[in-house]
């Protein structure tokens, strides 16, 4: 996962910087920087999550690759929603622009392949995501007081074996939206507490919360579910859809830098009106389930201390 392979030939050269900056990749089409030219976003100085990074280290990482092979790019979220937030793009040229709900649910034998492929990226980069969360939280956690015990020197490991201690992967959470705001298909793979300051309304926080996010383990998505996009439920043998033509938006935005308050999450396809309520329903909390309505700063307030609770478990 951490290794750089030689990157594919930029058909932009030298210049590339120069032309994505001036508007080659911006909106819906952000991403496409990223999986073109991975190398010129990797910094040898944070391509993994660095010893001694302070709890601002999403600020300090935001816009930085990860890792990349000839397939996938990894890269911090440049908007997290919680405290480590990052996506998988597919590099592939043939799916990167199709809807991801359509894509993922492909039974046919390459689109098989593909979810599997995806799966197998998706678990390095959750394995990276909580060896980020044990490093920045492990001292708080009372499940791995052993094992930071152990790590201070404060005690002695049992026959030379470091304690376990938390499974931090089990607080991450892997899926895509079901309308996304990006052209590029992309894997949110993320901390579970959503804690963020880039968590702004509701809309932000139930497109993380609910089932607008789309696990990876539902997928295939039968024909008929109804995250599927109207063209793909109404016309069952379509294999291919592009996140374009579905003309569906969701208030993920958040590697676009789009406010994204105006987005409208209908999820209307050609005069079809059908609607996904994911983000409108009641306010709830991830950890406790308590409801708060459209109360969003106080959900905010509650999340704080929930936050506090989580990393001590």
């Amino acid at each position: 996962m951490h290794g750089r392979p030689v990157p594919r030939p930029s058909p932009h050269g030298g210049a590339y910087r120069g032309i994505a900056g001036a508007g080659g990749f911006q909106g819906r089409e952000a991403l496409g920087k990223y999986i073109e030219n991975p190398a010129a976003f990797m910094d040898t100085r944070t391509a993994c999550f660095p010893n001694g990074a302070g709890a601002d280290v999403a600020s300090t990482l935001a816009d930085r690759v990860i890792s990349y092979s000839d397939d996938f790019v990894s890269i911090h979220d440049k908007y997290p929603k919680a405290s480590v937030h990052c996506l998988l793009l597919p590099r592939d040229p043939a799916v990167y622009k199709e809807h991801p709900i359509v894509l993922l649910s492909r039974r046919d034998a390459k689109g098989v392949a593909f979810l599997e492929a995806v799966r197998a990226e998706a678990e390095k980069l959750r394995a990276v995501v909580g060896a980020e969360l044990r490093r920045r939280y492990g001292q708080f956690s009372a499940a791995d007081a052993a094992r930071e015990a152990v790590l201070r020197g404060d005690s002695e490991a049992s026959e030379g074996r470091l304690p376990e201690g938390r499974d931090w992967t089990k607080d991450v959470v892997v899926g895509v939206h079901a309308r996304p705001s990006m052209s590029h298909v992309h894997v949110h793979v993320f901390s579970r507490d959503l804690h963020s300051d880039k968590m702004r309304h509701r809309k932000h926080y139930n497109s993380f919360s609910t089932p607008f996010l789309v696990r990876l383990d539902e997928f295939p998505l039968d024909p008929d579910d109804p995250r599927q996009p109207y063209a793909k439920r109404v016309q069952g043998g379509l294999t291919t859809l592009s996140a374009e033509s579905a003309h569906d938006a969701d208030d993920d935005a958040s590697e676009s830098g789009e406010d994204s308050r105006g987005i409208d999450a209908r999820g209307e396809s050609e005069g079809a009106q059908h609607r996904l309520d994911y983000l409108e329903s009641d306010l709830q909390c991830w950890r406790c389930g308590r409801r708060f309505g459209n109360r969003f700063q106080e959900l905010k307030r509650h999340l704080q201390s929930e936050f506090e609770a989580w990393i001590r478990e």
